[in-house]
């Protein structure tokens, strides 16, 4: 059986609550602050061995009163931690600010994420991987590496382009699976993405870039995807309430992948993520926020299946 490979940032989240956001030079007060393991890589490598998958995290630690902390929370959550090394200084750092409607605002201070090299991927990636998930919170030059060694495995490359900026475009053929939101897309298409006649315009952009499949988060207006069909199709997304949105995209990359890699149709796995990702949105903090497959599987059946209607027809894109 092959593992859901993450190569990707480990950071301790410090969360300070708060009604509204201060506006520039306004000093607000927040209502309590917390601490939680997060980074976006750890996220999605916890969300998708909760959903059952196998998983290796690939990252780095500091040698900081943080790193126990941060390798037990992926232990406690059975992503395998053989690859996450440690490095001189302090671990990853995100200070969130999350308001009374569960938006937030995030800054990253990446510290030893920042200090992982191509030279420090396993030789085991290329051989145990049946799926990579990649993210941008870990130096590019790891990045570029693994999508194209991974090319040259045939092992597919799902990237999630956060932090985004405008990426070599020499790079999106290797890219198997390109999940991202709405200021993702606009940064890297440069379509401002005001409807929905925006969004496909983007998706259509991205595909016509060389990437085989693309899935565009919009929060709680749903998402469009690629599915079977060669279609874009619109999912729109489950209606819960919201406490803290910080790891929803994480959960749903980590639920898709784990479904996808037990077989789950394109279609389905979708919606299995969006169950996750609502599930995440309603509880506070990153890894203690991503629900387990039992829970996921409890809320779909408990739920309205959510509308979806194709939007597009494409059939001019590589098969996916």
């Amino acid at each position: 059986m092959k593992s859901i490979y993450v190569a990707g940032s480990i950071n301790m989240d410090i969360v300070n609550k708060l009604d509204q956001f201060p506006l520039p030079g306004q000093t607000v007060e927040g209502l309590h602050t917390q601490y939680h393991p997060g980074g976006k890589g750890a996220n999605q490598a916890v969300a998708a061995a909760m959903a059952c998958s196998r998983v290796q995290m690939v990252g780095a630690v500091g040698k900081d009163a943080f790193r126990a902390t941060l390798l037990h929370s992926l232990q406690d959550k059975d992503v395998g931690i053989d690859y996450v090394l440690p490095k001189d200084g302090g671990s990853g750092l995100a200070f969130i600010t999350v308001n009374s409607e569960g938006e937030n605002y995030i800054v990253l201070s990446p510290g030893a994420n920042k200090l992982l090299s191509d030279q420090d991927l396993p030789d085991q990636m290329w051989i145990d991987a049946g799926l990579i998930l990649l993210q941008n919170e870990i130096p590019w030059e790891v990045t570029r590496a693994i999508l194209q060694t991974a090319n040259e495995y045939g092992i597919p490359v799902w990237l999630n382009p956060a932090p985004a900026f405008v990426m070599p475009n020499d790079l999106f053929p290797l890219i198997h699976t390109l999940i991202l939101n709405e200021s993702e897309a606009e940064i890297l298409t440069a379509v401002s993405i005001s409807s929905e006649n925006d969004a496909i315009q983007a998706v259509y952009q991205l595909l016509h870039s060389g990437i085989r499949r693309v899935i565009l988060t919009m929060g709680s207006k749903g998402l469009l995807f690629v599915d079977e069909f060669k279609q874009i199709t619109y999912l729109e997304a489950y209606s819960v309430q919201a406490v803290d949105t910080t790891a929803a995209g994480d959960t749903f990359i980590g639920a898709f992948a784990s479904a996808w890699m037990s077989g789950q149709t394109l279609s389905e796995g979708v919606k299995f993520a969006s169950a996750a990702a609502a599930l995440a949105v309603a509880k506070s903090g990153a890894q203690d926020s991503i629900p387990s497959k039992i829970e996921i599987e409890a809320f779909i059946l408990s739920n309205p299946a959510p509308n979806h209607r194709i939007v597009s027809r494409y059939n001019e894109f590589p098969s996916i």
